[in-house]
């Protein structure tokens, strides 16, 4: 991944829930952030087996971290007994973000078509030192067909967030302090225009 300064960048994210600890399934936490440019990177992914009260710790973890404009969700999961604690664990943390939720409609490889598009045509930077790259690479290639399909799921998410990610922005440059040539205090004295009468002694 090109070297970004996070200070640049646009940061949403997106997470799909696993219902059950030991279901099988997997809550993914996925993290992404556009530059000036327009170019999107894989900022972290956060994967796990785990109770709703292991991840929703870990989403407010995140979103303290990272401080997203927006999270993408599911909306069935949210409305599904996981709102009310989940918000109550938000302002106790104060972890606030906006949560945008999507009905969960379609299969999901028609789902991820939006992503998957906008990665043919302008890629998605990933860092290549990640210890969740490889996991991440390869549910992604052996996707439709793997075991696993979670990250799938969150990055499909913040492809159906596309309409409402906006780039980054380049900080204000401060103006730079403008200083006279180095002159001495008789000369910055003789460079004023002194009142007639009114001398002033130094």
């Amino acid at each position: 991944m090109a070297h970004i300064d996070p200070k640049i960048l646009r940061i949403y994210g997106a997470s799909d829930y696993a219902v059950t600890a030991d279901g099988g399934d997997y809550t993914v936490h996925l993290v992404v952030g556009v530059d000036p440019a327009g170019r999107m990177f894989l900022l972290d992914i956060w994967r796990k087996q785990a109770s709703s009260d292991v991840w929703i710790e870990a989403f407010c973890d995140l979103v303290l971290e990272w401080e997203p404009i927006e999270w993408a969700v599911e909306g069935g999961q949210i409305k599904v007994g996981l709102g009310p604690f989940m918000g109550r664990r938000m302002r106790e943390r104060n972890a606030y973000t906006y949560l945008r939720q999507f009905p969960s409609k379609h299969d999901k490889a028609v789902r991820a078509q939006s992503i998957r598009g906008r990665m043919a045509v302008e890629g998605l930077y990933v860092p290549q030192n990640a210890p969740w790259l490889e996991p991440f690479r390869s549910e992604l290639l052996m996707f439709p067909a793997g075991k696993h399909d979670d990250q799938v799921d969150s990055l499909g998410l913040i492809g159906q967030l596309l309409d409402h990610i906006s780039h980054g922005d380049y900080p204000e440059r401060k103006p730079e302090a403008r200083f006279l040539p180095e002159v001495t205090l008789d000369e910055l004295w003789n460079m004023q225009e002194r009142p007639r009468g009114r001398e002033r002694r130094i």
